[in-house]
């Protein structure tokens, strides 16, 4: 990556490339020398029409090869291969995939077939960057400061519910000894809570799993509530241990110029994607 064109709100910084604009985070550019980072923007793409234009969805009705051109633009920012941007075919869950050499080491055309069904990506091998896509659901990068593991995360309001991040972090103490007072961590771009309007029944979910539902909700007409899920999150992540955590301001429904939101946009919208790997 190169050069930032400035600060914005929570020391969220825009990168400027050659084409592409992508969003990295202060806490995390502290270790750039050991890993790079990026949440994208719709600007600087090929794709046209609703998906105009850094779609950079596989699960998209857009035009393959748009997508296809889109995420080689990505990768030849990043300076890595496209074999080596992971991205899992996700289901709101809460399955979490380490992205290892037994992985790397399977044919291309069965890689994807092993992503299916994940929500959470991590990895400790250099030059893998593991990745989530959004369109209005919370992206969440980890990185282990003291094993030089990396995660991305993707948590709607199902993710959420079940606490993917919990899962996640557990697969890292599992795994790679990873303690959450040396996680760094970032959450990305989401759908703001005065356009996010969900019925009783998530209200009551929340409730019944012992969420703070006054500071997670707030109550509009005809049973209908306004979810925070970024607040969630953070909730969520400040409840395991992590206090690294920078968070960004912007809405993916309100800030149209910026970003996809399915919320907004309907099935014909673009993926944004976030991810993170060790060099």
């Amino acid at each position: 990556m190169t050069s930032w064109i400035g600060k914005t709100k929570s020391n969220v910084l825009f990168v400027c490339m050659s084409r592409l604009k992508l969003i990295t985070y202060t806490n995390l550019n502290e270790h750039q020398d050991l890993i790079a980072h990026f949440c994208s923007t719709k600007v600087g793409g090929v794709s046209k029409d609703a998906y105009a234009s850094l779609n950079l969805g596989l699960f998209t009705d857009d035009v393959p090869e748009n997508i296809a051109e889109n995420r080689n633009l990505l990768c030849h920012e990043l300076g890595i291969p496209l074999s080596c941007l992971h991205n899992a075919h996700q289901t709101h869950g809460k399955k979490v995939k380490v992205i290892d050499r037994s992985f790397l080491q399977l044919p291309l055309d069965k890689r994807q077939a092993e992503l299916e069904g994940f929500d959470a990506l991590i990895t400790n091998i250099p030059q893998q960057c593991v990745t989530v896509t959004t369109a209005d659901c919370v992206p969440i990068l980890l990185y282990d400061k003291e094993n030089q593991v990396v995660a991305a995360v993707h948590s709607g309001w199902r993710g959420t519910l079940e606490n993917i991040c919990a899962e996640t972090v557990a697969v890292m103490q599992t795994r790679f000894n990873t303690k959450p007072q040396h996680l760094v961590a970032a959450i990305g771009a989401c759908i703001s809570q005065p356009k996010y309007e969900v019925g009783r029944e998530l209200y009551v979910g929340f409730a019944e799993l012992g969420f703070n539902t006054d500071a997670l909700f707030i109550q509009t007409a005809n049973e209908k509530y306004l979810f925070d899920v970024r607040q969630a999150v953070l909730l969520e992540l400040q409840t395991l241990g992590i206090s690294n955590i920078e968070v960004s301001p912007y809405c993916t429904y309100s800030d149209n110029n910026l970003f996809f939101s399915a919320r907004r946009l309907g099935n014909d919208s673009g993926r944004l994607l976030s991810g993170i790997f060790l060099k």
